[in-house]
């Protein structure tokens, strides 16, 4: 025997029904957004690089055994380092340390960002002071810079800074920027007249930035993601770059670090500065594409000025019609 739902029951259902369409409509306009698929298509591209270089990298990347400065070849499709290395094994085993360094850097920066931006934008006036101040510190520290020190330190007492004290000491140095907008658009929300009524009506704080607030800033909080995981790639690249990580490490940094070194722009071993170049360089570019998705859905306007622009004679006889009404 069917049993007939509860009127309330329909209500919760419906409301469940709306709250999650409103959670996924930023996630649909970012997926059909032209320039944000591109660069979704790119970033799942770059993850498959780093999978297949996991299970089914070629040969051995460390291994040196090989012709030494030889060129693009049907055995090595991308040639040979200066010190017989295989450039294709190399850069397909890279590809997973640096996306991990730079997603956990995006991940673990964009929530310490988030928590404390939001706490710091509802807060009262002192505690929202104090925060501030810190957050002030923070943002003066130069990220690279310290992990240039402590890989010098490292050095000097014979050991290696590896992956974690790099992610470590990026996200300290890079959560900051992304608190200052977290706050700043808190302080902004909190102001409007929905957040004032759920004040007023008795609803507790912790309601309001789970319920209402985190809600509202999804877009920015994805936006602040992307360019703190570009942050943390361009960190590790250039900390290997330098010189100061674990040179032993097989990534795109160590391999543009060797490359150098070695002088392959000057004696025409472009095979091996070229690949991990244009892989860093296509990661930059996702993201930057992803961010342009972004923006569209925390801006309205820009989706409303692509409209007018594809078809500026609907939205002229749009106005004419307002106007006389």
């Amino acid at each position: 025997m069917d049993i007939a739902p509860l009127p309330g029951d329909d209500v919760k259902a419906k409301r469940r029904s709306e709250s999650t369409r409103r959670f996924l409509k930023p996630f649909s306009i970012l997926l059909n957004n032209n320039k944000a698929k591109v660069g979704f298509a790119l970033l799942i591209a770059l993850v498959a690089v780093s999978i297949i270089g996991l299970l089914a990298a070629p040969y051995n990347p460390n291994a040196d055994i090989y012709a030494r400065g030889q060129g693009p070849t049907s055995a090595h499709l991308l040639g040979t380092t200066a010190y017989g290395q295989d450039v294709l094994s190399q850069l397909l085993v890279g590809a997973g340390p640096t996306l991990m360094v730079g997603f956990a850097v995006g991940l673990a920066g964009t929530l310490i960002s988030v928590i404390i931006g939001v706490i710091s934008g509802f807060a009262s006036e002192r505690v929202n002071a104090l925060i501030n101040g810190i957050v002030n510190i923070f943002l003066i520290v130069p990220g690279v810079l310290l992990i240039m020190l402590f890989g010098t330190f490292f050095l000097g007492i014979h050991q290696s800074l590896g992956y974690a004290p790099t992610i470590l000491i990026l996200v300290i140095t890079g959560w900051a920027f992304g608190a200052r907008t977290f706050r700043s658009v808190t302080m902004s929300i909190g102001k409007r007249d929905f957040i004032l009524s759920s004040i007023l009506i008795g609803e507790s704080r912790m309601s309001i930035i789970f319920r209402q607030i985190i809600r509202s800033i999804v877009p920015i909080i994805v936006s602040n993601f992307f360019f703190t995981a570009m942050y943390g790639t361009m960190g590790l690249t250039f900390v290997e770059y330098l010189g100061v990580g674990n040179l032993l490490q097989v990534n795109w940094g160590t391999m543009l670090y060797w490359a150098i070194n070695n002088e392959a722009y000057l004696t025409g071993l472009w095979w091996w500065i070229l690949p991990p170049s244009i892989m860093i360089s296509v990661l930059m570019f996702s993201f930057t594409l992803l961010n342009f998705g972004v923006d569209e859905i925390a801006n309205p306007s820009l989706r409303r000025f692509k409209a007018v622009k594809k078809n500026p004679r609907q939205q002229e006889l749009k106005e004419k019609v307002d106007f006389n009404a």
